[in-house]
This record gives C-alpha cells, sequence and structure tokens, in this order.
C-alpha cells in the first residue's frame, strides 16, 4: 500500500484540512526522519481534532504507519495538548506495541499548532527563518488530513469534511458534512442561531475569517 501512496492520495484530492490546503501527496513525496501529527487544535472552540483523534484513532494511526514508511522516517509523532484527556487514552492504548510511534504532550498555549513551534517542541529542532519543517527533516501533517489519507487507503475520495459548529447556536456540535453545503444549513444543523444579529467566523475565533452564511464549506 505504501509504495503507491502518492498516487492513492493524490487521485484522491487529500490537500491539507487544517488551512492552508497544500497538496499532502507533494508534503508524502519526501525522505524525513520524523513525521509530525499535528494534533494541537490552539484554535479556542474548536474540537475537530481532538474527536478525531479519540474516536477514529486506529484509522489515524493506521495512516500515520503508511505516512511513515513511505517517507522512511524513524519515528512518527502524534503531538497534541495534555488537556485532552480522551485522545490521550485512545492513543496510547492504539500505540501501545509501536516502537517508532509516540505521543507528545504539549502545554496549553497559543500557537501550540503553528509549524515551526510544534517542530521545536517535539524534536528540539528549529526550522530556519522563511523555511519548511523539511529542512529539518520533518513533515506536519493534520489529523483530519491523515485521516483523509487513510480514507484514500480505502478508494474513498475527499468529498466531506469535519467541522465544529459552536457560539450561538442551539446545540454546538462537531459533525461531518459534505463539501458544498452552505454556511446557512451547518447553523441548521446545529439547532439554528439563538440570536438574529450575528457573524460568521470560519476558522476560529483567533484568526478566522469573517464569511458569509450562504457561502460554501470547502476542504480547508
Amino acid at each position: 500500500m505504501a509504495e503507491n501512496l502518492i498516487d492513492i492520495v493524490k487521485e484522491a484530492g487529500v490537500v491539507g484540512a487544517g488551512g492552508a490546503g497544500f497538496p499532502t501527496h507533494i508534503k508524502l513525496n519526501a525522505q524525513v526522519e520524523y513525521v509530525l501529527v499535528n494534533g494541537a487544535e490552539c484554535e479556542p472552540l474548536i474540537r475537530v481534532d481532538q474527536e478525531l483523534l479519540a474516536k477514529r484513532t486506529k484509522e489515524i494511526i493506521t495512516a500515520l504507519k503508511a505516512a511513515v514508511e513511505h517517507t522512511g522516517a524513524k519515528k512518527g509523532i502524534i503531538a497534541l495538548k495534555s488537556k485532552y484527556k480522551p485522545a490521550i487514552v485512545a492513543l496510547k492504548r492504539e500505540i501501545a506495541h509501536e516502537e517508532n510511534l509516540e505521543i507528545f504532550e504539549m502545554g496549553n498555549f497559543y500557537p501550540a499548532g503553528d509549524e515551526q513551534v510544534l517542530v521545536y517542541e517535539a524534536t528540539g529542532r528549529i526550522v530556519p527563518e522563511g523555511g519548511i519543517p523539511l529542512n529539518v527533516g520533518a513533515i506536519v501533517i493534520n489529523v483530519e488530513t491523515l485521516y483523509n489519507v487513510y480514507h484514500a487507503m480505502h478508494d474513498i475520495p475527499v468529498t466531506k469534511t469535519y467541522i465544529t459548529i459552536t457560539g450561538e447556536v442551539a446545540n454546538p456540535i462537531t459533525v461531518k458534512v459534505p463539501i458544498g453545503i452552505t454556511v446557512r444549513e451547518t447553523i441548521e444543523l446545529a439547532g439554528g442561531s439563538t440570536i438574529d444579529d450575528f457573524v460568521v467566523i470560519d476558522g476560529g475565533p483567533l484568526m478566522g475569517k469573517v464569511v458569509g452564511i450562504d457561502d460554501p464549506v470547502t476542504k480547508t
């Protein structure tokens, strides 16, 4: 499976789900020492990554093992905040007998999920100014992106994504939705807005952007 991983991931349309949308097959087409899974999820209120790590643990670890094998990495590291207890329990159980996989527990600080910060915290290596993790022998993959890699390994293309709908809604939820669904429809999934005059922020309250009520949900 791993020898065809690049083509499989490319054909499935897997891109970075954490915001940048960088093609994952390009990121995986490298020889590195570390494959880092970014589960820090430092935007307040967002719960997608921690929920996936806790509830889709086996699938994510399967994809991580494939990525480690393909890139020739000596180690795969799942980095997440120490406060994400259910995810940590599930991960420890899943990788108990995996010699080259480990968990790195991070503090509750911002911006823990920044690639350069995460690489330094997990490996001690400093990404040069203007550089990328590959410059220091690492690649960083978002949790949902890795989950999509697992789906790609089973011939399932990226047509859905996970989002957290929270704030002034009746029933805050983290849910899987089809790509292209409108923001308005996602609010309805959470029971509707509890106020009349509101603004929708996509991506989290710190670094997110204001979007229109009829804008579509995308892969990122």
